[in-house]
Order: structure tokens, then C-alpha cells, then sequence
């Protein structure tokens, strides 16, 4: 139940908060691979979010609910997330690959694909410590559609802090980097041709300083783009205590939802279904092992949008969208 209140968390607070603006919305996922046996989870899964969100915990309300505003849609997401609570979830990093794609979206469409680390604090909305990396495209923000390198952060949980890219001081780029948070990605063409670019990321703690490094490749071994400092957190200052990736889409209420990812769902198989790959964990002394054994799920609608099972550091996901609530 607990995991259950901090992923809904981290997807509020980092993919809608900023990918939406002033824009508030609130969620009510379809939630897989959960312990039907769980009466509250059942609740949650089945039942009123307003209900259900109040049974969980008075705090997951205000940190996963901005108001209601009838022109936007709420999210669908499909992505993976590590466990929490246990004596071993420390993390320290977290390194992938994965595909970039081309969508024509217009203003009022969203969709995107990231990871993120990210420290619930004391429970407070107010403690959560967040870092938010990957790539979207977001017509409103940039006025295009193409894909964009993106940044985002926040220690708590964007009440007075935080914001993507270089919006407010915070993340600090690295002299000669290959691309600034907020750049468009070049060289991006269509799935249907057959050429999938993959960007790189790596998100790790810099052992001697203690700052949150961001690091991008494009087809190529990573470069440092830039670092978040330690001083910018305060549960973050130390470590993460949960991990997640996927992908996320939103729309305006009544208009159908945008693809995820590469358009196609993951039984469409390798070279068509977008991918993860190569993931890490990277150890505090810098070190990385392969994720191999599979993760929590949580997905909005599996017709729409989904993802596969880890298998051997890499999985599937996306979808065509279409959807309509």
C-alpha cells in the first residue's frame, strides 16, 4: 500500500506538476500487478479515488491532487518502479538507454519517456526530494513538436521549489556539455523508417561531492551535462529511496490521448515497441549492476498504453494512445 501511495506521488509531482504548468489534475489510475487479495488495494484499484486516497493517507491527497481543471485530461503512465522501505533501498544512480521518437502533438498534448530518483522524505508533501530526467514533447512549452532533452527537481514536492529545465537556479550545467536541459534532441526521424536514435542517461551521486550528476549520449558513452547540487536537497542530500522509468501522455479532456513512446504496444514486439535498455543501479561507490529481475508495474490502461515484464535489463513499453475518458 505504501509503494502504492509513494509512485502515485512521484508521477503527480514530476511528470504533471510542471509538464501541465498552472494546470491542476488529479489521478486515478488502473494500478497492475498488485495483490488483488489486498482489500484496500482492490479499493484503490476499483473503487472512488477521493474514497480510497483518503484511506491510504491524509498526505498522498495533497501531494497527488492540484485542484481540478475540466480542460485537462488526467495522465496515463505505464513504467516501473523499485521497492521502498526495506533495509536495502538506498540508491545512488541509475543508468539506461533508451529510443527516441517522433509525434505531431499540439498545445494541450504531452508524452514523454524518463527516470527519476527520488526520496519520499517523512511522508510529508513538503519532504519530497525529487530528479526527474529524460525526454518529452511538449508543443506548449517549446512551440514544436519535436522531442526535447528535459530536467526537472524539487525538494518539496514543488511547493516552493524546484522547476524543469533551467526555469529557476538549481541545475547547473557543465561547461562544454553536449546539450542543455531543455534542448531539442536532433536527428529524430519516424519509427516507420526503420531508425530508432537511442539517447544514454545516467543519474548517479558524485562520491566526493555528494551532488547529483546528470549525464547524455546520443548513439555514444555518456558525457556530464550538468549536476544538481547536494545543497539543493534535504533527504536527497544523502541518497534516493526509490527509482523509477517509464513513459507518461496527457491531453485535453475529450481529446483522444497522444502515442507513447514509439506508438506501438510491447506485444508488437522489438523494432517497433519502444525500449528500455541496458538498465543499472549504480552503487554508492560508483559501481553499477545490471537490473535483472522484474519490477513493480503500474499502468493506466493496458489498451492504451502498456509495458512488458524486465527481462535481463530491458522491457517494452508504449502504446498508440487514442484513449478518451
Amino acid at each position: 500500500m505504501f509503494k502504492v501511495t509513494l509512485i502515485l506521488r512521484a508521477i503527480a509531482l514530476s511528470f504533471i506538476f510542471h509538464a501541465l504548468r498552472t494546470r491542476g489534475v488529479q489521478l486515478r489510475p488502473t494500478i497492475q500487478e498488485l495483490k488483488e487479495n489486498d482489500s484496500v488495494l482492490h479499493d484503490f484499484v476499483h473503487g472512488s479515488t477521493k474514497q480510497n486516497l483518503k484511506s491510504l493517507n491524509s498526505n498522498s491527497i495533497e501531494a497527488i491532487t492540484f485542484g481540478h481543471d475540466p480542460t485537462w485530461d488526467k495522465p496515463f503512465f505505464a513504467l516501473h518502479a523499485t521497492s521502498y522501505g526495506g533495509p536495502d533501498d538506498n540508491y545512488y544512480g541509475l543508468h539506461t538507454t533508451m529510443g527516441v521518437y517522433n509525434h505531431k502533438l499540439t498545445p494541450g498534448q504531452w508524452s514523454g519517456a524518463a527516470i527519476w530518483v527520488y526520496h519520499d522524505g517523512d511522508g510529508a508533501k513538503s519532504s519530497f526530494n525529487s530528479i526527474h530526467v529524460g525526454w518529452h514533447i511538449h508543443p506548449e512549452r517549446y512551440g514544436d513538436s519535436h522531442p526535447h532533452f528535459f530536467t526537472q527537481w524539487t525538494r518539496d514536492g514543488h511547493v516552493a521549489t524546484g522547476c524543469v529545465n533551467m526555469d529557476c537556479p538549481g541545475f547547473v550545467r557543465a561547461s562544454g556539455s553536449v546539450i542543455a536541459p531543455g534542448d531539442a534532441i536532433q536527428q529524430v526521424s519516424d519509427v516507420a523508417d526503420g531508425h530508432i536514435p537511442n539517447i544514454t542517461l545516467r543519474v548517479l551521486k558524485d562520491q566526493k561531492s555528494g551532488d547529483w550528476w546528470v549525464y547524455y549520449g546520443f548513439h555514444s558513452v555518456p558525457t556530464g551535462v550538468g549536476y544538481f547540487p547536494r545543497s539543493s536537497f534535504t533527504y536527497l542530500a544523502d541518497k534516493a529511496k526509490q527509482m523509477a522509468f517509464g513513459g507518461a501522455v496527457v491531453s485535453i479532456m475529450e481529446d483522444p490521448t497522444p502515442p507513447m513512446g514509439s506508438g506501438f504496444l510491447p506485444n508488437d514486439g522489438l523494432g517497433r515497441a519502444a525500449a528500455f535498455t541496458d538498465l543499472r543501479i549504480i552503487n554508492q561507490d560508483g559501481s553499477s549492476k545490471p537490473i535483472l529481475e522484474d519490477l513493480l508495474k503500474f499502468v493506466t490502461d493496458e489498451k492504451c498504453h502498456s509495458i512488458a515484464p524486465i527481462n535481463n535489463g530491458a522491457f517494452l513499453y508504449g502504446g498508440p494512445g487514442n484513449c478518451v475518458r
